[in-house]
């Protein structure tokens, strides 16, 4: 870390809240999808979601969900998943099956007012940790959730205006590019007026977005990948 680090920009999901939540929208919206459509019942677990989500390119919950109903669809297994799928184009994106994932998705994530598995998330960081860190950085997220719904659940869990500003929270609909690009990165360091921030994320696209904005990472996980590794956001003060 560079002893003038005047911000960090966090992720949201496995990072300051549990993924538990995304976890389960795409196991139902897998399963359902792939049962109604070509009669397959498939189990899908967290390890068969983190196969893809270590792949550059699916950091989007959709994005996941559409390549697990392709690649199960057609019997790959997890060991399989990088060499058979791409990033997803324009063109796959505006396909009848993509929004048709996509609806199945929202309906069972946020539900119809918010009553979905999103009314269920978790906080994974402490507090008392995160009034520390407004003492001395200024705090910001860079998510790829669309706006309302990071909005819905920072503010339930306390995080946001208390600790994060309103302001600093830069979501799906406030770039162009999402992660793996620097976009919304380099707006939320914009936005902060930030000359030394780091980026705190748990998935290799965070990492990659990171070193394309030129910002030092820290990387939430096990996993040696990043500037810095800490097993849970909780021990971010070891490295900072």
């Amino acid at each position: 870390m560079k002893p003038n680090i005047d911000a960090i920009i966090f992720d949201i999901d496995g990072v300051l809240v549990g993924n538990e939540a995304f976890t389960e929208a795409t196991c139902r919206t897998v399963a359902s999808i792939l049962l109604e459509s070509k009669n397959m019942k498939v189990t899908v677990t967290p390890e068969t979601i983190s196969a893809i989500k270590s792949i550059p390119g699916f950091n989007n919950d959709w994005d996941t969900s559409y390549a697990l109903v392709d690649l199960l669809g057609r019997n790959f297994s997890p060991s399989a998943f990088a060499e058979n799928i791409s990033p997803l184009t324009d063109a796959v994106r505006n396909s009848r099956l993509y929004k048709r994932i996509k609806t199945r998705f929202q309906s069972i994530y946020v539900g119809k007012t918010y009553d979905g598995c999103i009314a269920n998330e978790s906080l994974l960081i402490d507090k008392t940790l995160l009034a520390d860190l407004k003492e001395s950085y200024r705090l910001g997220i860079a998510t790829g959730r669309p706006k309302n719904e990071a909005i819905f659940s920072l503010t339930r869990l306390g995080i946001t205006p208390t600790y994060i500003p309103m302001d600093y929270i830069v979501a799906l609909e406030d770039t162009v590019n999402g992660k793996p690009a620097p976009d919304p990165l380099l707006e939320a360091s914009r936005r902060m007026n930030a000359s030394y921030p780091v980026y705190i994320g748990d998935t290799i696209n965070d990492v990659i977005a990171a070193k394309a904005a030129d910002m030092p990472s820290i990387y939430v996980g096990n996993e040696k990948v990043g500037d810095n590794q800490i097993p849970t956001i909780n021990n971010l003060k070891e490295v900072i």
